[in-house]
């Protein structure tokens, strides 16, 4: 909707300009745990009036540790807000999450077939860190690729995947 004043809080980022533009306001907070505990521990990220929380590959944040952190966040959240759980599985932690934090959780399930297109191709290569660029260019030059999505370990490996692919045309 036009007018949505949304921030994303990560770290790697600046505090200064995340604590700027809390203090101006902001309608949508997108984070990553740590950052909104720091947030939160130097009172500038104020939650009580949140209406929805909205917890993303949280079987994820789980393996990643993060299971305390969101319930330390969810804490400083009112029990009136609506909260939705996205997760590729349901392990008992998450159930247990789920049940603390939710009221009358509904759960939905995609059954499998579902979950691929006919449309879509999936491929795994396995090849050396070093021959990454080399295989990726050499697709692009022998498959009729219209789109992809390309996944990267980390911010820094994507543009830099990104820039060396744009730079080879």
């Amino acid at each position: 909707y036009p007018g949505v004043r949304v921030l994303a809080i990560y770290g790697g980022q600046s505090y200064t300009r995340q604590i700027s533009r809390l203090k101006k306001g902001v309608d949508i907070v997108v984070g990553t745990p740590g950052r909104l505990l720091d947030l939160l521990r130097k009172e500038v990220l104020d939650l009580s009036n949140v209406s929805s929380v909205v917890l993303d590959e949280a079987d994820e944040m789980l393996s990643m540790g993060f299971i305390e952190d969101i319930e330390a966040i969810l804490d400083q959240t009112p029990d009136t807000r609506q909260t939705a759980l996205f997760s590729a599985t349901l392990p008992p932690r998450i159930r247990h999450l789920a049940e603390r934090y939710m009221h009358n959780p509904q759960s939905f399930t995609i059954a499998r077939k579902q979950l691929m297109l006919d449309t879509i191709e999936q491929r795994f290569y396995l090849i050396n860190e070093a021959d990454k660029l080399a295989a990726l260019t050499r697709l692009f030059e022998v498959e009729p690729i219209t789109s992809v999505l390309i996944f990267a370990r980390t911010r820094l490996g994507t543009g830099e995947l990104a820039n060396e692919l744009t730079g080879r045309g």
